[in-house]
Protein backbone atom coordinates (compact mmCIF):
# COMPACT_ATOMS: atom_id res chain seq x y z
CA UNK A 1 0.00 0.00 0.00
CA UNK A 2 1.35 3.42 -1.05
CA UNK A 3 -0.13 6.36 0.84
CA UNK A 4 -0.20 10.00 -0.29
CA UNK A 5 -1.24 13.00 1.77
CA UNK A 6 -1.44 16.67 0.90
CA UNK A 7 -3.25 19.78 2.06
CA UNK A 8 -5.73 21.87 0.10
CA UNK A 9 -5.59 25.65 0.36
CA UNK A 10 -8.33 28.15 -0.44
CA UNK A 11 -8.19 31.86 -1.07
CA UNK A 12 -11.07 33.14 1.05
CA UNK A 13 -13.87 34.68 -1.06
CA UNK A 14 -14.35 37.54 1.41
CA UNK A 15 -10.88 38.73 2.44
CA UNK A 16 -8.53 37.06 -0.04
CA UNK A 17 -6.56 35.46 2.80
CA UNK A 18 -5.14 32.01 2.07
CA UNK A 19 -6.32 29.32 4.49
CA UNK A 20 -5.97 25.56 4.71
CA UNK A 21 -9.41 24.29 3.78
CA UNK A 22 -8.84 20.55 4.05
CA UNK A 23 -6.64 17.49 3.83
CA UNK A 24 -6.52 14.78 1.18
CA UNK A 25 -5.43 11.24 1.98
CA UNK A 26 -4.96 8.84 -0.92
CA UNK A 27 -3.82 5.25 -1.19
CA UNK A 28 -2.76 2.89 -3.97
CA UNK A 29 -3.02 -0.82 -3.28
CA UNK A 30 -0.66 -3.55 -4.46
CA UNK A 31 -3.25 -4.48 -7.09
CA UNK A 32 -3.24 -0.94 -8.48
CA UNK A 33 -6.57 0.05 -6.94
CA UNK A 34 -6.80 3.67 -5.76
CA UNK A 35 -8.86 5.50 -3.18
CA UNK A 36 -9.02 9.00 -1.77
CA UNK A 37 -10.51 10.76 1.22
CA UNK A 38 -11.07 14.47 1.92
CA UNK A 39 -12.04 16.18 5.14
CA UNK A 40 -12.37 19.83 6.03
CA UNK A 41 -9.47 20.94 8.23
CA UNK A 42 -10.08 21.35 11.99
CA UNK A 43 -8.45 24.80 11.78
CA UNK A 44 -10.90 25.77 9.03
CA UNK A 45 -13.82 24.60 11.17
CA UNK A 46 -12.47 26.30 14.31
CA UNK A 47 -12.15 29.62 12.45
CA UNK A 48 -15.87 29.48 11.66
CA UNK A 49 -15.44 29.11 7.89
CA UNK A 50 -18.24 27.26 6.10
CA UNK A 51 -17.53 27.72 2.37
CA UNK A 52 -17.74 24.42 0.51
CA UNK A 53 -15.26 23.84 -2.29
CA UNK A 54 -17.84 21.70 -4.11
CA UNK A 55 -21.52 22.45 -3.33
CA UNK A 56 -22.70 19.04 -4.60
CA UNK A 57 -20.15 16.36 -3.65
CA UNK A 58 -18.24 18.14 -0.83
CA UNK A 59 -20.78 20.27 1.06
CA UNK A 60 -19.29 21.69 4.22
CA UNK A 61 -19.46 19.32 7.17
CA UNK A 62 -17.14 19.74 10.18
CA UNK A 63 -16.58 16.03 10.84
CA UNK A 64 -17.38 13.97 7.78
CA UNK A 65 -14.73 12.24 5.67
CA UNK A 66 -15.65 12.27 1.98
CA UNK A 67 -14.57 9.45 -0.33
CA UNK A 68 -13.82 10.05 -4.00
CA UNK A 69 -15.92 7.82 -6.31
CA UNK A 70 -14.33 9.02 -9.56
CA UNK A 71 -10.97 9.89 -11.13
CA UNK A 72 -9.14 7.01 -9.49
CA UNK A 73 -9.59 8.37 -6.01
CA UNK A 74 -9.46 12.13 -6.66
CA UNK A 75 -12.43 14.31 -5.73
CA UNK A 76 -14.25 16.20 -8.47
CA UNK A 77 -13.30 19.69 -7.28
CA UNK A 78 -9.64 18.68 -7.06
CA UNK A 79 -9.82 17.16 -10.53
CA UNK A 80 -11.10 20.55 -11.71
CA UNK A 81 -7.83 22.02 -10.42
CA UNK A 82 -5.79 19.50 -12.45
CA UNK A 83 -4.45 20.15 -15.93
CA UNK A 84 -6.42 18.68 -18.81
CA UNK A 85 -4.97 17.24 -22.00
CA UNK A 86 -2.63 20.14 -22.90
CA UNK A 87 -1.18 20.46 -19.40
CA UNK A 88 -0.91 16.70 -19.06
CA UNK A 89 1.02 16.49 -22.33
CA UNK A 90 3.49 19.10 -21.07
CA UNK A 91 3.98 17.27 -17.78
CA UNK A 92 4.33 13.89 -19.50
CA UNK A 93 7.19 15.23 -21.63
CA UNK A 94 8.87 17.00 -18.73
CA UNK A 95 8.66 14.13 -16.21
CA UNK A 96 8.51 11.07 -18.46
CA UNK A 97 5.07 10.08 -17.21
CA UNK A 98 3.45 6.99 -18.75
CA UNK A 99 -0.04 6.79 -20.19
CA UNK A 100 -2.57 6.10 -17.46
CA UNK A 101 -0.86 8.25 -14.83
CA UNK A 102 -3.45 8.95 -12.10
CA UNK A 103 -4.96 12.47 -12.02
CA UNK A 104 -3.62 13.04 -8.49
CA UNK A 105 -0.08 12.87 -9.88
CA UNK A 106 -0.82 15.66 -12.35
CA UNK A 107 -2.41 17.69 -9.56
CA UNK A 108 0.77 17.56 -7.50
CA UNK A 109 3.18 18.20 -10.37
CA UNK A 110 1.36 21.20 -11.80
CA UNK A 111 2.24 24.62 -10.41
CA UNK A 112 -0.17 26.46 -8.13
CA UNK A 113 0.39 29.92 -9.55
CA UNK A 114 -1.99 29.67 -12.51
CA UNK A 115 -4.21 26.82 -11.34
CA UNK A 116 -7.89 27.17 -12.24
CA UNK A 117 -10.16 28.51 -9.50
CA UNK A 118 -9.24 29.43 -5.93
CA UNK A 119 -7.64 26.17 -4.77
CA UNK A 120 -3.98 25.29 -4.35
CA UNK A 121 -2.26 22.22 -2.92
CA UNK A 122 0.91 21.46 -0.98
CA UNK A 123 2.53 19.27 1.63
CA UNK A 124 2.68 21.96 4.33
CA UNK A 125 -0.15 22.35 6.84
CA UNK A 126 -0.18 26.08 6.15
CA UNK A 127 -0.17 27.70 2.71
CA UNK A 128 2.96 29.47 1.52
CA UNK A 129 1.61 32.61 -0.13
CA UNK A 130 5.03 33.46 -1.56
CA UNK A 131 4.98 30.21 -3.55
CA UNK A 132 1.68 31.24 -5.12
CA UNK A 133 3.03 34.48 -6.63
CA UNK A 134 5.07 34.31 -9.80
CA UNK A 135 6.40 36.91 -12.27
CA UNK A 136 3.94 38.05 -14.89
CA UNK A 137 4.15 37.02 -18.51
CA UNK A 138 3.61 39.87 -20.97
CA UNK A 139 5.26 38.95 -24.29
CA UNK A 140 2.29 37.77 -26.31
CA UNK A 141 4.05 37.14 -29.62
CA UNK A 142 6.96 35.29 -27.97
CA UNK A 143 4.51 33.24 -25.91
CA UNK A 144 2.51 32.31 -28.99
CA UNK A 145 5.62 31.12 -30.84
CA UNK A 146 6.81 29.09 -27.84
CA UNK A 147 3.40 27.51 -27.32
CA UNK A 148 3.24 26.48 -30.97
CA UNK A 149 6.73 24.98 -30.73
CA UNK A 150 5.69 23.02 -27.64
CA UNK A 151 2.55 21.74 -29.35
CA UNK A 152 4.63 20.56 -32.33
CA UNK A 153 7.27 18.90 -30.14
CA UNK A 154 10.05 21.27 -31.28
CA UNK A 155 12.98 22.41 -29.09
CA UNK A 156 12.64 25.56 -27.01
CA UNK A 157 12.97 28.87 -28.82
CA UNK A 158 13.64 30.68 -25.54
CA UNK A 159 14.72 28.30 -22.80
CA UNK A 160 13.68 30.47 -19.85
CA UNK A 161 10.25 31.02 -21.36
CA UNK A 162 9.82 27.30 -22.02
CA UNK A 163 10.57 26.53 -18.35
CA UNK A 164 8.03 29.11 -17.26
CA UNK A 165 5.36 27.66 -19.54
CA UNK A 166 6.01 24.17 -18.21
CA UNK A 167 5.50 25.49 -14.69
CA UNK A 168 2.12 27.00 -15.69
CA UNK A 169 0.82 23.74 -17.14
CA UNK A 170 -2.07 23.57 -14.68
CA UNK A 171 -4.47 25.20 -17.12
CA UNK A 172 -7.11 22.96 -18.69
CA UNK A 173 -8.29 22.30 -22.21
CA UNK A 174 -6.84 20.61 -25.25
CA UNK A 175 -5.20 23.60 -26.98
CA UNK A 176 -1.88 25.17 -25.90
CA UNK A 177 -2.43 28.13 -23.61
CA UNK A 178 -0.94 30.24 -20.87
CA UNK A 179 -1.83 33.34 -18.85
CA UNK A 180 -0.63 36.91 -19.29
CA UNK A 181 -1.40 40.02 -17.26
CA UNK A 182 -2.31 43.36 -18.76
CA UNK A 183 -1.31 46.78 -17.41
CA UNK A 184 -4.37 46.77 -15.14
CA UNK A 185 -3.41 43.42 -13.61
CA UNK A 186 -6.20 41.47 -15.30
CA UNK A 187 -5.48 37.84 -16.19
CA UNK A 188 -6.01 36.64 -19.77
CA UNK A 189 -5.64 33.21 -21.35
CA UNK A 190 -3.59 33.24 -24.55
CA UNK A 191 -4.45 30.63 -27.19
CA UNK A 192 -2.44 30.76 -30.46
CA UNK A 193 -3.33 29.42 -33.87
CA UNK A 194 -1.58 26.12 -34.60
CA UNK A 195 0.01 24.95 -37.82
CA UNK A 196 -2.37 21.97 -37.83
CA UNK A 197 -5.52 24.13 -37.68
CA UNK A 198 -7.70 23.90 -40.78
CA UNK A 199 -9.24 27.28 -39.90
CA UNK A 200 -8.15 30.39 -38.06
CA UNK A 201 -9.52 29.10 -34.76
CA UNK A 202 -8.61 32.19 -32.68
CA UNK A 203 -10.48 34.43 -35.15
CA UNK A 204 -13.43 32.03 -35.27
CA UNK A 205 -13.69 31.84 -31.47
CA UNK A 206 -13.50 35.64 -31.20
CA UNK A 207 -16.22 36.09 -33.84
CA UNK A 208 -18.40 33.51 -32.08
CA UNK A 209 -18.04 35.45 -28.82
CA UNK A 210 -19.03 38.71 -30.56
CA UNK A 211 -22.04 36.95 -32.07
CA UNK A 212 -23.12 35.38 -28.79
CA UNK A 213 -22.72 38.63 -26.89
CA UNK A 214 -24.77 40.49 -29.51
CA UNK A 215 -27.55 37.93 -28.86
CA UNK A 216 -27.62 39.03 -25.23
CA UNK A 217 -25.71 36.04 -23.85
CA UNK A 218 -22.94 36.30 -21.25
CA UNK A 219 -19.61 35.38 -22.88
CA UNK A 220 -16.11 35.82 -21.49
CA UNK A 221 -14.42 38.87 -23.00
CA UNK A 222 -11.95 38.19 -25.83
CA UNK A 223 -9.36 40.18 -27.79
CA UNK A 224 -8.01 38.98 -31.14
CA UNK A 225 -4.35 39.51 -32.07
CA UNK A 226 -3.59 38.91 -35.71
CA UNK A 227 -0.31 39.55 -37.49
CA UNK A 228 1.68 38.39 -40.48
CA UNK A 229 3.16 35.40 -38.63
CA UNK A 230 0.60 34.46 -36.00
CA UNK A 231 -2.96 34.70 -34.79
CA UNK A 232 -3.78 34.47 -31.10
CA UNK A 233 -6.78 35.01 -28.86
CA UNK A 234 -6.83 36.55 -25.42
CA UNK A 235 -9.71 35.39 -23.19
CA UNK A 236 -10.40 37.17 -19.90
CA UNK A 237 -10.23 34.67 -17.04
CA UNK A 238 -13.51 34.67 -15.12
CA UNK A 239 -11.85 32.86 -12.19
CA UNK A 240 -9.70 35.92 -11.46
CA UNK A 241 -10.47 39.40 -10.13
CA UNK A 242 -7.13 41.16 -10.30
CA UNK A 243 -4.88 39.16 -7.98
CA UNK A 244 -7.89 37.55 -6.29
CA UNK A 245 -8.81 33.98 -7.25
CA UNK A 246 -12.46 33.00 -7.39
CA UNK A 247 -13.92 29.61 -6.44
CA UNK A 248 -15.12 27.68 -9.48
CA UNK A 249 -16.36 24.19 -10.25
CA UNK A 250 -17.06 22.65 -13.63
CA UNK A 251 -20.36 21.27 -14.88
CA UNK A 252 -18.69 17.84 -14.73
CA UNK A 253 -18.42 18.34 -10.98
CA UNK A 254 -21.99 19.59 -10.60
CA UNK A 255 -23.32 16.65 -12.62
CA UNK A 256 -21.04 14.16 -10.82
CA UNK A 257 -19.76 12.76 -14.07
CA UNK A 258 -16.28 11.99 -15.33
CA UNK A 259 -14.63 13.78 -18.25
CA UNK A 260 -12.73 12.57 -20.11
CA UNK A 261 -13.16 8.83 -19.70
CA UNK A 262 -15.41 7.31 -17.12
CA UNK A 263 -17.62 4.25 -17.14
CA UNK A 264 -19.59 3.14 -20.23
CA UNK A 265 -22.67 5.29 -20.66
CA UNK A 266 -21.12 8.22 -18.78
CA UNK A 267 -22.58 10.67 -21.29
CA UNK A 268 -26.06 9.81 -20.03
CA UNK A 269 -25.32 12.32 -17.26
CA UNK A 270 -24.23 15.05 -19.69
CA UNK A 271 -27.40 17.08 -19.89
CA UNK A 272 -28.39 20.74 -20.15
CA UNK A 273 -31.70 20.17 -18.30
CA UNK A 274 -29.92 18.32 -15.48
CA UNK A 275 -27.36 21.15 -15.28
CA UNK A 276 -30.22 23.66 -15.07
CA UNK A 277 -31.64 21.70 -12.13
CA UNK A 278 -28.25 21.66 -10.41
CA UNK A 279 -28.03 25.43 -10.83
CA UNK A 280 -31.35 25.74 -9.03
CA UNK A 281 -30.24 23.31 -6.32
CA UNK A 282 -27.07 25.27 -5.48
CA UNK A 283 -28.98 28.55 -5.27
CA UNK A 284 -28.34 30.18 -8.64
CA UNK A 285 -31.22 32.42 -9.78
CA UNK A 286 -33.71 31.71 -12.54
CA UNK A 287 -31.87 34.03 -14.91
CA UNK A 288 -28.92 31.62 -14.92
CA UNK A 289 -31.15 28.77 -16.08
CA UNK A 290 -32.54 31.02 -18.81
CA UNK A 291 -28.97 31.92 -19.80
CA UNK A 292 -28.07 28.23 -19.99
CA UNK A 293 -31.09 27.58 -22.20
CA UNK A 294 -29.92 30.39 -24.49
CA UNK A 295 -26.40 28.96 -24.72
CA UNK A 296 -27.78 25.54 -25.57
CA UNK A 297 -29.79 27.01 -28.44
CA UNK A 298 -26.85 29.14 -29.61
CA UNK A 299 -24.53 26.12 -29.66
CA UNK A 300 -27.11 24.21 -31.67
CA UNK A 301 -27.41 27.01 -34.23
CA UNK A 302 -23.70 27.70 -34.70
CA UNK A 303 -22.69 24.03 -34.55
CA UNK A 304 -20.52 24.10 -31.42
CA UNK A 305 -20.50 20.41 -30.52
CA UNK A 306 -17.51 20.79 -28.18
CA UNK A 307 -19.96 21.85 -25.47
CA UNK A 308 -18.93 19.05 -23.10
CA UNK A 309 -19.20 19.15 -19.31
CA UNK A 310 -15.83 20.83 -18.78
CA UNK A 311 -16.81 23.68 -21.05
CA UNK A 312 -19.44 24.91 -18.60
CA UNK A 313 -18.81 26.10 -15.05
CA UNK A 314 -20.09 28.03 -12.05
CA UNK A 315 -18.23 30.67 -10.07
CA UNK A 316 -18.80 31.78 -6.47
CA UNK A 317 -19.75 35.46 -6.21
CA UNK A 318 -18.77 36.62 -2.73
CA UNK A 319 -20.78 39.85 -2.98
CA UNK A 320 -23.92 37.75 -3.54
CA UNK A 321 -22.93 34.89 -1.26
CA UNK A 322 -23.89 32.28 -3.88
CA UNK A 323 -22.78 30.33 -6.93
CA UNK A 324 -23.56 31.73 -10.38
CA UNK A 325 -23.26 30.41 -13.91
CA UNK A 326 -19.85 31.44 -15.25
CA UNK A 327 -19.52 33.30 -18.57
CA UNK A 328 -19.55 31.11 -21.68
CA UNK A 329 -16.11 30.05 -22.89
CA UNK A 330 -14.46 27.76 -25.47
CA UNK A 331 -17.40 28.16 -27.83
CA UNK A 332 -16.15 27.39 -31.36
CA UNK A 333 -18.25 26.03 -34.26
CA UNK A 334 -17.22 22.65 -35.59
CA UNK A 335 -14.72 23.50 -38.35
CA UNK A 336 -15.30 20.31 -40.38
CA UNK A 337 -19.09 20.15 -40.70
CA UNK A 338 -22.41 21.19 -39.26
CA UNK A 339 -22.93 18.59 -36.49
CA UNK A 340 -26.25 16.80 -36.14
CA UNK A 341 -25.94 16.59 -32.34
CA UNK A 342 -24.31 18.27 -29.36
CA UNK A 343 -22.09 16.76 -26.67
CA UNK A 344 -24.72 17.51 -24.01
CA UNK A 345 -28.33 16.30 -24.07
CA UNK A 346 -30.81 18.99 -25.04
CA UNK A 347 -33.59 16.98 -23.37
CA UNK A 348 -33.79 13.59 -21.71
CA UNK A 349 -31.99 11.06 -23.89
CA UNK A 350 -31.77 13.42 -26.87
CA UNK A 351 -28.55 14.89 -28.21
CA UNK A 352 -29.96 15.68 -31.68
CA UNK A 353 -30.25 19.29 -32.83
CA UNK A 354 -33.96 19.90 -33.40
CA UNK A 355 -36.72 22.17 -32.19
CA UNK A 356 -38.43 19.32 -30.35
CA UNK A 357 -35.21 18.37 -28.52
CA UNK A 358 -34.85 21.96 -27.34
CA UNK A 359 -38.43 22.24 -26.10
CA UNK A 360 -39.09 18.77 -24.67
CA UNK A 361 -37.60 19.52 -21.23
CA UNK A 362 -38.10 23.29 -21.20
CA UNK A 363 -39.85 23.13 -17.81
CA UNK A 364 -36.59 22.03 -16.20
CA UNK A 365 -35.06 25.38 -17.19
CA UNK A 366 -37.84 27.26 -15.41
CA UNK A 367 -40.51 27.75 -18.07
CA UNK A 368 -43.97 27.28 -16.59
CA UNK A 369 -45.68 26.34 -19.87
CA UNK A 370 -44.85 25.00 -23.31
CA UNK A 371 -46.27 28.09 -25.10
CA UNK A 372 -43.99 30.40 -23.07
CA UNK A 373 -40.99 28.25 -23.91
CA UNK A 374 -41.91 28.32 -27.62
CA UNK A 375 -42.27 32.12 -27.60
CA UNK A 376 -38.92 32.47 -25.83
CA UNK A 377 -37.26 30.15 -28.34
CA UNK A 378 -38.70 32.06 -31.30
CA UNK A 379 -37.50 35.36 -29.87
CA UNK A 380 -34.07 33.89 -29.17
CA UNK A 381 -33.71 32.51 -32.70
CA UNK A 382 -34.67 35.91 -34.10
CA UNK A 383 -32.01 37.60 -31.95
CA UNK A 384 -29.40 35.06 -33.07
CA UNK A 385 -30.19 35.78 -36.73
CA UNK A 386 -30.11 39.56 -36.31
CA UNK A 387 -26.92 39.38 -34.24
CA UNK A 388 -25.21 37.39 -36.96
CA UNK A 389 -26.01 40.14 -39.44
CA UNK A 390 -24.33 42.71 -37.17
CA UNK A 391 -21.22 40.70 -36.33
CA UNK A 392 -20.47 38.68 -39.48
CA UNK A 393 -17.79 41.20 -40.54
CA UNK A 394 -15.50 39.60 -37.94
CA UNK A 395 -15.41 36.44 -40.08
CA UNK A 396 -13.65 35.78 -43.35
CA UNK A 397 -15.96 35.33 -46.39
CA UNK A 398 -15.92 31.51 -46.32
CA UNK A 399 -17.02 31.38 -42.70
CA UNK A 400 -19.66 34.03 -43.25
CA UNK A 401 -21.26 31.79 -45.87
CA UNK A 402 -20.84 28.65 -43.75
CA UNK A 403 -22.36 30.07 -40.58
CA UNK A 404 -25.10 31.89 -42.49
CA UNK A 405 -26.05 28.51 -43.94
CA UNK A 406 -26.15 26.97 -40.47
CA UNK A 407 -28.43 29.72 -39.17
CA UNK A 408 -30.83 29.27 -42.07
CA UNK A 409 -30.79 25.47 -41.76
CA UNK A 410 -31.67 25.54 -38.06
CA UNK A 411 -34.35 28.19 -38.48
CA UNK A 412 -36.09 25.99 -41.05
CA UNK A 413 -36.26 22.95 -38.75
Amino acid sequence: MISERFYVYLQRPDSGEWVTVGRYQGATGADGSTSGEFRYAPSYVAAGHTWSIDPVSLPFHPDRRWNAPRYRGLHDALRDACPDSWGQTVLQREHGLPAGTPPVRYLMLAGNDERWGALAVGTSKTPSVAALRKPRLTQLDALSRELRAMAEGRPAIVGTLRKRLIHTSSLGGARPKTTIRDDEGRAWLVKPRLASDTADVPRLEHATRLWGTACGLNFAQTVLHSGDEFSALRVLRFDRDGERRLMCVSAATLLQTEYPGGAPGETSRWSYPRLAEELQRIGAPLEDRMELFGRMVFNAVCGNDDDHVRNHAVVYRAQEGRWRLAPAFDAVPNTAEMPARLAMQLSAGRFDISRESVLADAARFGFDSRPKAERHLNELLARIEVAFDTEEAALDPDWRRELRGRVVAVLRK
